[in-house]
């Protein structure tokens, strides 16, 4: 029943060596069932013991991180971990058979890397700089090249006093020069393509239009050959200075006294970050210009092809594959040093004293055998060191106790439905157990097609059916969770859907029909004595009330359910209430809600029954409403209007005494609760101050802290333990004095006194209520006129509540009716036509469009239409019967959990 209710769990005290802590630690962490409880939570992560572990283990993490970036960059393939229990189980076995104690990893792990890692930076960043500069040296030689390409031989001659010719550079005609000739100078370089024609507008406004400008795009083909010969086709990003191609300009400008036109020119292009180079004067300096920066480009390419390949070979040492492990190292870094910064964040929520730790955890009751075992075997395999000891405790006595269910692949699901709302509370009735039956058969009411959930319900098989293969795809991993909820939807929608025998709006005439058309005329009869096997006749979906039919039933239908629903959630909150021994809370909630709940619409679903189970042939004026009914029970006093569904006394005396028990069921939920509660605290009968056992051992023989170990191993350790104890139950009791002061103070504040610093006690008590545990059920302080509005509003939300959460049921008759006419239009507008007529134009045309209709609005729109108000159902109308929701999750230190959950994207 661990499923009905959550675990039994047991508050521990834990007192352990410091020598032994890591091996303790980490076994309850491959454990997976301890939550360690932090002792110091509004102490700063920086002051805490194993700060600087966890800092450490963030900074190898980090630098993994890199290297697995750059992996990706070099395909490297990093083989990953698929089962981290494998794991866990294989690491410890490594470990034994290379001779060497798993707490040593961290330091080697850390000490290997940290020089691996200093040499892969230095590589990288030579890597960068030998990228820009040949980057550098290529925008150079293009600079040259399309320079003389503009300007042509006639730059090369004596003086430079020429003319530029109109043909090469594309200057307009009106711009032609032929003479005189003019003294022109010249800025040639590079700028970011992106840039280029807000670039040229800039030096045409700055110049006035005296300065030509020509720009043309440098091709980075060759460049990028000579990168894809050095395996850095990933990486071409790095050469084109971070993905930014550049266009080389050319700006011919006068000459003469015009040094002011030089500067603003200069000033523009560092503006826009340009590159500029001097052109050669000389046409033999060209040429050797341009040797030159090939030979330099050849080098940059060898530099790069022997830097990628040391990069290649440090990253391919953490791509080898762990033969015992069958994980790439990096792999096998990265899961130990999470694992490790998981034991030391666990670790520092315990409390130091010297050389031991003292903390406390919660754990299930029926893991304590292991915990104890555990403890045994590291005392065996450990000697010479004490291990420390585990203690069942009391609780305190303001903590509330974490929810724990034991959740398989088929109900997480269903459990994460309920969560997603709020935890159950302690020992509570788990709403999670009924969703697995409520929730996919309200889906299937809705969503009800023979078609559509068959279709489902395959997909879902298939879903199930390769589970394990489907489980190594990054893409299926979320669909893989939610596998079992889309096979109970794909069945109860197909089994809806025969029941309403709807097979994408049409009907299967399989067992025939039990009405008979009459002869000459378009009126069918009914055969006496048929009753058809299974769902509804097909002669209805051709009848002329067809609409009217089905409206009728499926809004009758779902009411049944929905008061059948939340009288069954009454009857768990008495099932919790009787588990709790909360007996007032039975007598003067339960029963009168149960009543209430009964005599009202649980009459009217029986009247609707009823009404169902008589034949109105022939006497259809004399069948009576079942919402007039209802209403004329407070109106007209029980009056059935001389339409009664069986005899007309005994019906309305019933409904006399429904309107009287109705009645009296809401002072009975009002008045006798908090009165009796006010009588209780004032007689001293409920809300005494016990002492806290939050540090008290639940056996009083025992010693308040026994010896770490019975044998000679052991270390006298008690005396520290006791005076640790003193101090931290000496810590509560000032906490709980602080928090009183701070309470009298607000009470003193509301009352009008004049007290300076209003608002800090205010911000304040909050936070010392939190940390003595109070959270909202059962340890308030007691306030009259709080409890009464309290009880006052119970009673209005659920009186008022069951008016509007039956009426709220009807949306699983609105969703279905929607579901099935919604089929009919797309069915019959495309290709229902065609069928009756024969004509093969309209059916090819109106199939894809029907195919499309059917995918996109029914199968994704109305499937996560009926879904969502399948959970609004089981949320608000059938959990809030029942369902406080304000419990806590248990969160185990676990690792198989944290590696499961670390981030995926690094």
């Amino acid at each position: 029943m661990s499923f009905f209710r959550s675990e039994t769990m047991a508050y521990y005290q834990i007192i352990v060596p410091k020598e032994s802590a890591w091996e303790v630690f980490n076994e309850m962490g491959k454990l997976s069932m301890v939550q360690v409880v932090d002792m110091s939570p509004d102490e700063p992560h920086v002051n805490r013991p194993f700060y600087q572990y966890i800092r450490r283990a963030d900074e190898v993490i980090s630098k993994l991180n890199v290297l697995e970036t750059e992996m990706l960059k070099y395909k490297i393939k990093n083989l990953k971990c698929s089962d981290y229990q494998q794991f866990l189980e294989r690491i410890t076995l490594y470990t034994k058979d290379i001779n060497q104690s798993e707490d040593k990893w961290f330091d080697l792990i850390e000490s290997t890397l940290d020089e691996k890692y200093s040499q892969l930076i230095e590589q990288i960043q030579n890597l960068e700089q030998i990228s820009v500069r040949k980057n550098t040296l290529f925008e150079h030689k293009a600079v040259l090249i399309k320079s003389k390409e503009v300007l042509g031989p006639t730059y090369y001659t004596k003086g430079r006093n020429v003319a530029i010719n109109p043909q090469i550079g594309g200057v307009p005609d009106q711009q032609k020069v032929t003479q005189p000739l003019y003294n022109l100078n010249y800025l040639v370089g590079v700028v970011d393509r992106v840039e280029a024609n807000r670039f040229k507008r800039m030096v045409f406004r700055a110049s006035k239009g005296n300065a030509w400008i020509v720009l043309s795009d440098i091709e980075y083909s060759r460049l990028d050959s000579s990168l894809e010969t050095g395996n850095l086709d990933s990486d071409k990003s790095a050469a084109k200075n971070l993905d930014k191609q550049r266009t080389v300009f050319l700006i011919v400008y006068t000459g003469g006294g015009q040094d002011f036109l030089r500067a603003k020119l200069n000033k523009i292009c560092d503006s826009f970050n340009c590159a500029k180079f001097v052109l050669p004067d000389d046409p033999q300096l060209l040429v050797q210009k341009t040797l030159e920066l090939d030979r330099s480009l050849d080098e940059c390419d060898n530099l790069l092809r022997l830097t990628a390949g040391k990069i290649k070979e440090l990253l391919l040492e953490y791509a080898q594959i762990q033969p015992q492990l069958k994980i790439s190292l990096l792999e096998m870094s990265k899961l130990l040093m999470v694992k490790e910064k998981t034991l030391y964040t666990n670790l520092n929520y315990l409390y130091q004293k010297e050389r031991i730790y003292i903390g406390f955890f919660w754990a299930p009751k029926h893991v304590e055998g292991e915990l104890h075992h555990m403890l045994h075997q590291l005392s065996v395999s450990q000697s010479n060191t004490s291990v420390g000891q585990i203690i069942e405790l009391e609780p305190p006595e303001k903590v509330l106790t974490p929810t724990y269910f034991k959740i398989n692949d088929f109900n997480y699901v269903f459990q994460e439905i309920v969560n997603t709302y709020g935890i159950p509370r302690y020992k509570e009735v788990n709403p999670g157990m009924f969703a697995v039956m409520f929730f996919p058969f309200m889906f299937g009411i809705m969503f009800g097609d023979i078609g559509h959930g068959g279709v489902l319900f395959v997909l879902a098989f298939l879903l199930v059916k390769n589970a394990d293969t489907l489980k190594k795809l990054p893409d299926f991993a979320g669909l893989m969770q939610v596998r079992y909820l889309f096979l109970l939807m794909g069945i109860c929608a197909l089994y809806c859907g025969i029941i309403y025998n709807d097979f994408m709006s049409l009907t299967w005439n399989i067992f025939g029909s039990c009405f008979e058309n009459v002869p000459d005329s378009e009126e069918t009869v009914y055969i006496k004595g048929c009753t058809y096997p299974i769902g509804f006749d097909p002669k209805w979906y051709i009848a002329s009330n067809e609409l009217n039919f089905f409206n009728s039933f499926k809004m009758k239908f779902a009411i049944i359910y929905g008061v059948s629903q939340m009288i069954f959630g009454i009857l768990l909150k008495g099932v919790n209430n009787i588990y709790f021994k909360d007996y007032l809370s039975f007598v003067c909630e339960f029963l009168p809600q149960l009543i209430f709940m009964c005599i009202t619409f649980g009459y009217m679903a029986i009247m609707i029954m009823l009404k169902w189970g008589q034949s109105w042939e022939d006497r259809t004026d004399k069948a009576p409403s079942i919402i007039n009914a209802m209403i004329n029970i407070p109106l007209q006093g029980g009056s059935t209007e001389g339409k009664p569904l069986f005899d007309l006394e005994s019906q309305e005396s019933l409904q006399q005494s429904i309107l009287f028990w109705s009645f009296l069921c809401i002072p009975w939920m009002l008045i006798p609760k908090p009165i009796i509660e006010i009588i209780q605290h004032y007689s001293g009968k409920k809300h005494d101050k016990k002492p806290s056992k939050a540090l008290e051992p639940k056996d009083e023989s025992k010693e308040a802290l026994l010896p770490m170990q019975s044998s000679q191993k052991s270390i006298n350790q008690s005396a520290l333990a006791e005076e640790l104890r003193l101090q931290l139950i000496q810590k509560e009791k000032e906490k709980e004095l602080k928090r009183k002061q701070l309470e009298e103070q607000r009470l003193k504040e509301q009352a009008g006194e004049d007290i300076q610093q209003k608002d800090q006690p205010q911000q304040i008590l909050p936070k010392q209520q939190e940390q003595s545990g109070g959270h909202g059920h059962g340890h308030e302080e007691f306030d009259i006129g709080e409890l009464a509005v309290h009880q006052i509003i119970e009673t209005i939300e659920f009186v008022l509540g069951s008016i509007s959460n039956t009426a709220s049921y009807l949306r699983l008759w609105a969703l279905s009716l929607a579901h099935g006419q919604l089929a009919k239009v797309f069915f019959e507008k495309c290709i229902g036509a065609g069928i009756v007529d024969g004509n093969v134009i309209v059916l090819v045309i109106g199939w894809p469009i029907f195919l499309h209709c059917t995918i996109g609005v029914l199968m994704c729109m109305d499937l996560m239409e009926c879904f969502l108000h399948a959970l609004r159902l089981q949320w608000v109308e059938f959990q809030s019967k029942f369902y406080k929701a304000d419990g806590i999750k248990f969160m185990p230190f676990s690792f198989k959990e944290v590696l499961t959950n670390q981030p995926k994207d690094q």
